[in-house]
C-alpha cells in the first residue's frame, strides 16, 4: 500500500525497482538513487590497528588471528551478519573444496547481529577445511582485516545493496558476488565478477580468482556520490 500510495518511492537499484513495480502496480512514482558512500571512512578505518573487543568471539585465540592475518597465505573474506540469508553454509563448503588444492589459504567469517554464530562456529569445525576458516563475532572495526585479505566473497541468498561490496572495492580488494538482485546492478554497471547463484558457482569464483580473472571494480565513489546527491536533490 505505500509504494502504491506515496508520491516518492526510492530504492538504491534497478534490479530493486522492477521488483518494487510489481509490489505497487505502477511506476510513475519509482526512482532509482544509489548509495552514497563514505569511502574516506572507510579508508581511514583500514589504517588503524587490528583491535578485538572485550565481547568479540573468535573460535581460535586472537594470537593465532594476528599471526594469519599478518602472514602471507591467502586470505578470502565475507562480512555480514550471522543469518540464513547471508549464504555462510554454502561458502563454508564451497571453500572446504578449493582448500583440498588450495591448502595455504585461510578463509575469514566476521559478523555482528544474527542468531547463528555458534552454527557457523560448529559448520567450520566439522569443515574438511575447518582448520582454516575463521569465524569472529562483534568486531567493531573489520576495515583493517579486510585490507589485508586478497579476496571478497558475497556468498548471499539476497541483498538490498551489499555495501560491503563498496568498501571492499575502496581498499583496492577484488569481490566476487552471487548473481542475485541487489549487487547484480552495481557489479554489472562497474565490471564487477558474479557468479552463479550457488555453491558451485562460489567455487567457480575462487578458482576464477585463482587464474586472476577477478580484477577490482575501481569505482569513482567522489563521482559516484556526487551524482546521487543531484539526483536526491533534484527529487525534494
Amino acid at each position: 500500500d505505500a509504494y502504491n500510495a506515496y508520491d516518492n518511492v526510492v530504492v538504491v537499484s534497478e534490479d530493486i525497482a522492477e521488483a518494487t513495480i510489481r509490489i505497487s502496480g505502477r511506476k510513475d512514482n519509482v526512482s532509482v538513487i544509489g548509495n552514497c558512500h563514505q569511502y574516506e571512512e572507510v579508508q581511514s578505518k583500514a589504517m588503524q590497528p587490528i583491535e578485538f573487543q572485550r565481547d568479540t568471539c573468535c573460535n581460535f585465540d586472537e594470537e593465532y588471528v594476528r599471526s594469519v592475518i599478518e602472514g602471507s597465505s591467502r586470505k578470502f573474506i565475507s562480512i555480514g551478519r550471522f543469518s540464513v540469508e547471508k549464504g555462510h553454509k554454502r561458502l563454508i563448503d564451497a571453500f572446504a573444496k578449493y582448500w583440498m588444492e588450495h591448502q595455504n589459504t585461510y578463509l575469514i567469517i566476521i559478523g555482528g547481529a544474527g542468531e547463528l554464530y555458534d552454527q557457523t562456529v560448529l559448520w567450520a569445525k566439522e569443515s574438511t577445511a575447518g582448520s582454516h576458516i575463521i569465524i569472529i563475532k562483534s568486531l567493531l572495526n573489520p576495515m583493517p582485516i579486510l585490507k589485508k585479505c586478497q579476496l571478497f566473497i558475497l556468498s548471499s541468498l539476497y541483498e538490498g545493496l551489499g555495501l560491503v561490496l563498496l568498501e571492499a572495492d575502496t581498499l583496492g580488494v577484488p569481490v566476487i558476488s552471487c548473481d542475485i538482485t541487489g549487487p547484480r546492478g552495481i557489479m554489472k554497471k562497474n565490471g564487477g565478477t558474479l557468479v552463479e547463484d550457488s555453491e558451485q558457482g562460489l567455487l567457480y569464483g575462487m578458482n576464477l580468482f585463482d587464474e586472476g580473472k577477478v580484477p577490482c571494480m575501481n569505482i569513482d565513489y567522489q563521482k559516484m556520490n556526487e551524482e546521487n546527491l543531484q539526483k536526491a536533490e533534484r527529487l525534494i
